[in-house]
């Protein structure tokens, strides 16, 4: 059995996963103004903070879970980002003049190891949307066969103008604020956050059961729902246990018209149009890309933890496309088992199954 043995978190709601979640509770969601859109900035915040910010979510990790210095020093370290160093090379290029100075990946991990003595395995996973999700199911796997005994799993995703200007080439940013399923949704707003999250084999409140990752190979862009269904499913038998056992599950949901589409058919299919408790979270903190796999993980971790389940916000009308509605008032937490899923761009899709026990 895996289990998550400590975790943190930095997003735009709150410098710490306690302060985010009283946040969600009282209705504290703020986004800034950029062009046509909104952004979920962390607050006091620039580019240069990057190394910063990920080493401080990573120590904040590591006292949650009470680890000894010799724990850290032999502990395997996952990073997962879409953006990896881009806020650093924008910078530069702002201040220099030139343009892509250093985009070397894997400098990432390698440096965030030297400054907090980890001697492990390391590595960092880009996966589009998936990336810090599917480093979960890496980590969790590795654990398993025994090739390490625990990992840090880390989720980046800091302001860049890169990603704000992609997403806008494909007309997916939304020019009000994020409605997932809702009939008038019109796209995605993005934010920045990142989160660590401790996986090993020391009983917690928090197993992590399953997981599975699927490649759908029928677009680039438009997740297929044969796909999502397959992947959800494949989750749920990892995990040995059925459709009927989920509490809930906490959706991708990026608000965009298609995604959300084939998300609600898939879900569907799999639960017989009577799903459990559906739960999106981007709204209160922006769609954080290749850290939303670790970030959406620790909000609903510690929400569960605070005794409640969030609302819903910014649904109004149902689609009936989607057929699907989210919870939309605020509910006491349950013990059992939970579902999440990650969709990514360049059809990299996963889903993961965790035990509240």
């Amino acid at each position: 059995m895996i289990y998550i043995e400590g975790y943190a978190l930095i997003s735009s709601l709150a410098k710490s996963a306690k302060a985010s979640v009283e946040a969600i509770k009282k209705g504290n969601i703020s986004t800034i103004a950029m062009g046509d859109t909104s952004y979920y900035k962390i607050s006091d915040t620039k580019q240069l903070d990057y190394y910063d910010l990920i080493e401080e979510v990573i120590r904040n990790a590591i006292s949650n879970a009470n680890l000894s210095q010799k724990e850290l020093k032999e502990m395997a370290l996952f990073i997962g980002t879409s953006s990896a160093k881009l806020p650093l090379n924008e910078y530069h290029a702002t201040d220099s003049g030139v343009l892509l100075k250093d985009l070397h990946m894997s400098e990432v991990s390698d440096i965030i190891a030297k400054r907090l003595g980890i001697d492990g395995f390391r590595t960092i996973i880009s996966t589009a949307c998936t990336s810090s999700s599917n480093a979960l199911i890496q980590a969790k796997e590795m654990i398993e066969s025994g090739l390490i005994k625990k990992a840090i799993v880390v989720g980046v995703e800091l302001y860049n103008q890169l990603s704000i200007k992609g997403f806008d080439s494909f007309m997916l940013l939304s020019k009000s604020k994020m409605r997932p399923f809702d009939r008038d949704r019109d796209g995605i707003i993005l934010g920045e956050a990142l989160s660590a999250v401790i996986l090993g084999l020391k009983r917690s409140s928090f197993e992590l059961k399953g997981g599975a990752i699927m490649v759908d190979t029928s677009s680039i862009t438009a997740p297929h729902f044969n796909n999502l269904k397959e992947v959800m499913s494949k989750a749920l038998q990892s995990a040995d246990i059925q459709p009927k056992d989920i509490e809930l599950i906490k959706v991708h949901a990026t608000a965009s018209i298609q995604n959300d589409i084939a998300e609600a058919q898939a879900i569907n299919l799999l639960f017989k149009e009577n799903p459990p408790t559906i739960l999106p979270l981007k709204p209160y903190i922006g769609h954080t890309m290749g850290a939303c796999g670790t970030n959406e993980l620790v909000l609903l971790l510690e929400s569960l933890k605070s005794g409640f389940i969030p609302k819903s916000i910014h649904f109004d009308n149902m689609d009936e496309e989607c057929n699907l509605i989210p919870n939309l008032t605020e509910l006491k937490s349950k013990r059992g088992y939970y579902l999440l899923n990650y969709f990514g761009f360049g059809g990299n899709n996963s889903s993961l199954v965790i035990n509240y026990k």
